[in-house]
């Protein structure tokens, strides 16, 4: 298939998908005794929409069954007669024609039977005769006419009032083609497809000349270069900045409602496979977030719907006794809240067990408790429930993401899941602190004040401090990340922390403020690092690295800890005398640069950075000081094999030392590297910072 098809195939997708996701709230409706004739015109024109295009793509099973359900809705639409137990038969076409659409394979011929047989039972209407396709005289306002459809396939919208398309035959006369009308603006919008990936490398370059204006600013303003003049350019710079880098941050938002459509059905289909009665409304889909958040969300809701329905929702007759209505009632409802969004499952149902909230007591909240892995509140295992998973995987994503997450529950009293998310992966705000010469962040959502710790009592063994009529446990920041750290002094200043229902106090060296800043992903070098959520790169040239919430409410132990993403405090520093060698960086990714920039300026070392290899050979032409290169190998241009060759084919920079950082370690990668001139060659799983500085400097003769 061509590409020109492949995106129409896209397009025809992602409509038919949402005229699906329609046409079950609108069957749903139906279902539950909600009917008026503009949803059954609407489900109409769906089936009629999604047939035509099919036909158009030659798509023959997706237009036949999809024809099928037009000729009974048809029938519907004209008499009024909607049975109730089409209603379910119709949600099980859309199933099938949903698992088609998105490429599955679904024998159609029963359902085709069925829907035949109940189009048999309606009443007379206005009915094409057997073996015809029957078309409508008139669509209603708003419906689809294609502009044109290729040869042999089937008349869509073009006849007048009772005319009949036979299958084969004379042809038929030339009848006046309805004017279409023109494409509204969702049609429009349909048609422009810019794919996600351009949207984030716009987000990548709008972020990162945004942090090296800040260097800028702050270097011109540390050598008091900063005239009033250009201060007033660098001012007006950084709001256009600003605006593109906020309209950037804005196409990476979708409303919530992008993924609640299929939730409905799948809260009815899973309420009658268990006998339960369930009614589900959701409010506040129009609560934006980031688009990474969202498509990674289909999951955990799933996880919290089901729990809802098979843990929390009784049967009727159970209800009945307990003196509830028979049917039960689950929510989803989200808001947005600061920087962040709470999106909170809630039920109606039993709640927790009074043996659930005793052990909750003992565990230190109900959250702790119930996303303990493997715990389970069902009495047997079932296909549905009772196999401990869910809860522990919905807190591991929203602390992956910064957030919080919430249990509220009450014996016979329902229960209330409340996750906090960021509205935004790439941007967010946070609090910054220092601890040993390094600067932490932490997302505001978790912060509930800061304080200064004068003194401290023991509780079971470990520092605690009274905050109104609450005893919080204390604990050095530098402990919990197995930090090198001096001790802190007097009155340290702390903030106090909440995430997963725990609460602590969390001390450090200094506070140094809130600031929005742009998270960047750890990368490989740092991805073992599960304790940090990461990166930012402040207007100094430092990175802060940002602690997950839970991490510090856990109180993990010490030993657990990985070493030191960065060069610890006391790094011994490059002796005064003589001037200190340059190091050229060549790193594609700007975090990983940034990382390892900051490492080598730690111990010391005048640092240059490039982009990839042709950017390397660039510098090393312009500056003749460079001493040595330390370089990543998957690079676009050039990669870092091809830059070491032309280093070594280089008679004025052959002797040039050079060290190979990447992902890449296996023996063959290795001897590679080694076989085109590389001095040393690392890999970044096992990367060691105190090592990179030692090879640096055995090569630098320091």
């Amino acid at each position: 298939m061509s590409g020109v098809d492949t995106e129409l195939v896209d397009l025809f997708r992602d409509e038919a998908t949402q005229r699906l996701d329609e046409m079950d709230t609108a069957l749903l409706a139906v279902e539950s005794g909600d009917r008026d004739a503009e949803s059954v015109g609407s489900l109409f024109r769906h089936a009629h929409t999604i047939k035509g295009a099919a036909a158009m793509l030659g798509f023959d099973d997706i237009r036949t069954l999809a024809h099928a359900a037009e000729d009974v809705l048809e029938v519907v639409r004209d008499t009024g007669a909607f049975p109730p137990d089409l209603a379910t038969l119709l949600l099980r076409v859309t199933a099938a024609l949903r698992s088609m659409v998105a490429g599955g394979a679904e024998p159609i011929d029963a359902l085709v039977s069925d829907l035949a047989a109940s189009r048999a039972a309606l009443p007379e209407g206005r009915v094409a005769a057997a073996g015809t396709e029957s078309v409508p005289a008139a669509e209603p306002a708003g419906t689809e006419v294609p502009a044109a459809e290729p040869a042999g396939t089937e008349a869509t919208a073009a006849e007048p009032a009772g005319t009949e398309v036979p299958a084969a035959g004379p042809p038929v006369p030339s009848v006046p083609v309805p004017q279409a009308r023109a494409p509204d603006d969702a049609g429009i919008r349909q048609g422009l497809r810019v794919p996600a990936e351009k949207f984030d490398h716009l987000l990548d370059v709008t972020a990162e000349i945004m942090e090296y204006r800040s260097r800028l600013t702050h270097e011109l303003g540390k050598e008091r270069l900063l005239s009033e003049n250009v201060s007033d350019t660098l001012g007006a710079g950084g709001r256009l900045l600003a605006e593109l880098r906020d309209t950037a941050f804005g196409m990476r938002m979708l409303p919530l409602s992008a993924i609640t459509a299929p939730l409905p059905r799948a809260v009815r289909d899973l309420a009658r496979s268990t006998g339960k009665e369930v009614e589900f409304v959701v409010s506040g889909t129009d609560t934006e977030l980031d688009r990474v958040i969202l498509e990674s969300m289909a999951e955990p809701l799933t996880h919290l719907l089901r729990n809802a329905v098979v843990h929390g929702i009784e049967s009727p007759a159970e209800r009945e006794r307990a003196g509830k209505p028979a049917r039960g009632r689950v929510e989803l409802h989200a808001v947005p809240r600061g920087s962040m969004a709470e999106i909170v499952v809630a039920d109606d149902g039993r709640g927790v067990s009074s043996d659930a909230i005793e052990a909750a007591g003992r565990e230190g909240s109900l959250t702790g408790l119930l996303t303990k892995p493997g715990y389970s509140t069902a009495g047997e295992v079932t296909d549905l429930a009772g196999r401990g998973v869910g809860l522990d995987a919905v807190k591991a994503y929203v602390n992956g993401l910064g957030g919080n997450l919430q249990i509220r529950s009450e014996p016979g009293h329902g229960m209330d899941i409340v996750l906090l998310l960021p509205l935004g992966l790439a941007l967010t705000e946070v609090l910054l602190f220092e601890r040993g010469g390094e600067v932490y962040g932490l997302p505001l959502a978790a912060v509930e004040e800061v304080m200064q710790v004068a003194e401290t009592f023991t509780l079971q063994g470990q520092p605690a401090v009274e905050l109104r009529g609450k005893s919080l446990r204390v604990a050095d920041l530098a402990t919990i990340l197995g930090a090198a750290a001096p001790p802190l002094g007097e009155r340290p200043p702390a903030i106090v922390v909440s995430a997963d229902g725990r609460r602590t106090v969390t001390t450090c060296d200094a506070l140094l403020g809130a600031e929005e800043v742009v998270v960047k992903p750890l990368g490989p070098v740092l991805a073992h690092l599960s304790d940090y959520i990461g990166a930012a790169i402040l207007g100094d040239g430092r990175i802060a690295l940002l602690v997950a919430p839970a991490t510090l409410t856990t109180q993990a132990s010490p030993a657990t800890r990985a070493p030191e993403p960065r060069a610890a405090p006391g790094t011994a520093a490059p002796p005064e005398t003589g001037a200190p060698p340059k190091i050229l960086v060549v790193e594609d990714a700007f975090t990983v640069r940034e990382l390892q920039r900051s490492i080598l300026e730690a111990a010391g070392y005048p640092i240059v950075t490039a982009r990839n290899g042709r950017d390397a050979l660039s510098v090393l032409d312009r500056d003749s000081e460079i001493a040595l290169v330390v370089t990543d190998v998957e690079m676009p241009e050039l990669d870092g094999i091809e830059l070491t060759r032309a280093i070594r084919a280089n008679a004025m920079r052959s002797s040039l030392p050079v060290i190979i950082v990447t992902s890449r370690g296996s023996e063959d990668d290795r001897r590679l590297g080694i076989e085109a001139g590389a001095d040393a060659y690392m890999a970044k799983s096992g990367f060691d910072q105190h090592t990179l500085l030692a090879t640096v400097e055995l090569l630098v003769g320091r």
